[in-house]
C-alpha cells in the first residue's frame, strides 16, 4: 500500500493568503516585510508589492510604532508569540485603521528567529459594538438608579399614607367600642359590628403596609426584646383567635423548659400570622396544630394544618410580598403576612421556613440563642 501524493500545499497556502477577509503580514527574522496579502494592502490603501524592505512597525500609526517597538517587538523575541492586541495601521489618506493583532515568530534549530507571521482583524465593528455596549451599559445604571430612587419615593409614600390613615381608622375602632356599649336595637349592633371588624381589617392591613414600607426603607423590621414567658404568650395569641374563630380547633403541645428573649409583640404577631393562615387555607374539618419548644441552643414554634398541598412553583415565593400562602387567589387581604412574618423572624435571627406535602402545610421559625 503506497502514500496518496498530497494537492499541492503551495498553491492552496497562496490562495487562502490572498483570499483571506483579513491581513497577512509576513516579515524575515529582523522585521522586514518580505509579504503582504490584499486585505492588508487594501487596508493600508497600497498594492502589496509596495511595503516589501519596509519595516513591519513603518506601516502602523505612530503611537503604534512606538509601541510596536517598546512592548510587543521584545514580547516576540521572548515568548515568540502575542495576540489580540488593539492597534492602528499607518493613515494612507483614509484616516488611521484600527485592527487587532496577533504575531508569531517562527525560529530554528539554533534558537535564531526565521520569519514572523501578524495576524491582523478589522477593529472597526468592534470598537463600534464595545462604544455602542458601553453607552448601552451607562443607559441601564441610569436607568436602574431612577428606578430606584422612585421605588424609595413609592415606599416613602406608601409609609406616610400608612401612618396617616392609622390615627383616622383608630378613631373609627375607638367609635364603633363606645357605640356598641350603649343601649342599640338588633339592626344596629349588627351594623356598628360590621363597621368594627371591617375598621379592625383596615388597621390591620395599615399595619402590615407600615411594616412592608418600614422593612424596605430602614433595613428591616426593629424589635424591642425583653425576656418572655413562651408558653404564656402562645396561649394569650391562641385564645385570641380562638374567641375569633368560635368553629376552629386549635390545639397545642409545648416543651418549654426556660423564658426565652424575644420582641413579645412581634412573636405575637407572627404566631397570629401564620395560625390566620392556616385558618384561612387549612382544612376545616381538621384542628390546627401549635408546638413550641425550648433546648440549651435555641428555640421553636411551627403551625401546622391539613389541607391542599401548596405547589412547588408558589413554595420558592412563599414569603415575598403580596405573594398568599393558600393555592386559591380570592382571598381578602394584601398577601404581606408571611412576608412580615419573614421579616420578624429575620430580625430575631431566626428562619422562617415552610413544608408542605398531600398531608399537611407546617410552618416552622426556629431561632438559635
Amino acid at each position: 500500500m503506497t502514500d496518496k501524493i498530497p494537492p499541492d500545499l503551495s498553491e492552496d497556502f497562496d490562495d487562502f493568503f490572498e483570499s483571506s477577509l483579513c491581513g497577512y503580514v509576513i516579515t524575515d527574522g529582523n522585521g522586514k516585510i518580505t509579504r503582504v496579502n490584499q486585505c492588508a494592502a487594501k487596508w493600508l490603501n497600497g498594492n502589496p508589492e509596495d511595503f516589501k524592505e519596509s519595516r513591519f512597525s513603518d506601516i502602523l500609526a505612530i503611537g503604534s510604532k512606538i509601541y510596536f517597538e517598546t512592548h510587543l517587538w521584545p514580547l516576540l523575541r521572548i515568548q515568540g508569540q502575542f495576540d489580540e492586541v488593539s492597534i492602528e495601521l499607518a493613515d494612507t489618506g483614509n484616516g488611521k485603521f484600527p485592527v487587532f493583532i496577533n504575531g508569531y515568530e517562527k525560529k530554528d534549530e539554533n534558537n535564531k528567529p526565521v520569519f514572523i507571521r501578524f495576524t491582523l482583524f478589522k477593529a472597526t465593528d468592534r470598537r463600534l459594538y464595545e462604544e455602542n455596549f458601553k453607552i448601552s451599559k451607562k443607559l441601564a445604571e441610569t436607568n436602574l438608579n431612577i428606578e430606584k430612587e422612585q421605588a424609595v419615593i413609592r415606599e416613602q409614600f406608601i409609609a406616610v399614607l400608612g401612618h396617616d390613615l392609622r390615627n383616622p381608622v383608630g378613631a373609627v375602632i375607638s367609635a364603633t367600642q363606645l357605640l356598641a356599649r350603649s343601649e342599640r336595637s338588633e339592626r344596629d349592633r349588627k351594623l356598628i359590628n360590621i363597621v368594627h371588624s371591617s375598621s379592625k381589617r383596615m388597621y390591620e392591613m395599615i399595619n402590615n403596609i407600615m411594616d412592608l414600607a418600614r422593612g424596605r426603607l430602614g433595613g428591616g423590621i426593629s424589635i424591642t426584646p425583653a425576656v418572655v414567658n413562651l408558653e404564656e404568650l402562645l396561649k394569650e395569641v391562641t385564645n385570641e383567635l380562638k374567641i375569633s374563630h368560635p368553629d376552629r380547633v386549635i390545639k397545642s403541645h409545648y416543651n418549654i423548659s426556660k423564658a426565652i428573649e424575644c420582641d413579645p409583640g412581634r412573636i405575637s404577631q407572627l404566631v397570629s400570622n401564620l395560625i390566620a393562615n392556616s385558618i384561612t387555607h387549612g382544612s376545616v374539618d381538621a384542628p390546627i396544630l401549635i408546638h413550641a419548644e425550648t433546648t440549651d441552643v435555641n428555640w421553636k414554634i411551627s403551625v401546622t394544618n391539613t389541607g391542599q398541598k401548596i405547589p412547588e412553583e408558589m413554595l420558592q415565593n412563599l414569603f415575598h410580598p403580596f405573594k398568599r400562602g393558600g393555592i386559591e387567589s380570592n382571598h381578602n387581604g394584601l398577601g404581606l403576612g408571611l412576608y412580615i412574618s419573614s421579616e420578624i423572624a429575620k430580625a430575631h435571627r431566626g428562619v422562617l421556613s415552610v413544608t408542605s406535602d398531600e398531608e399537611q402545610t407546617c410552618f416552622t421559625l426556629l431561632v438559635s440563642i
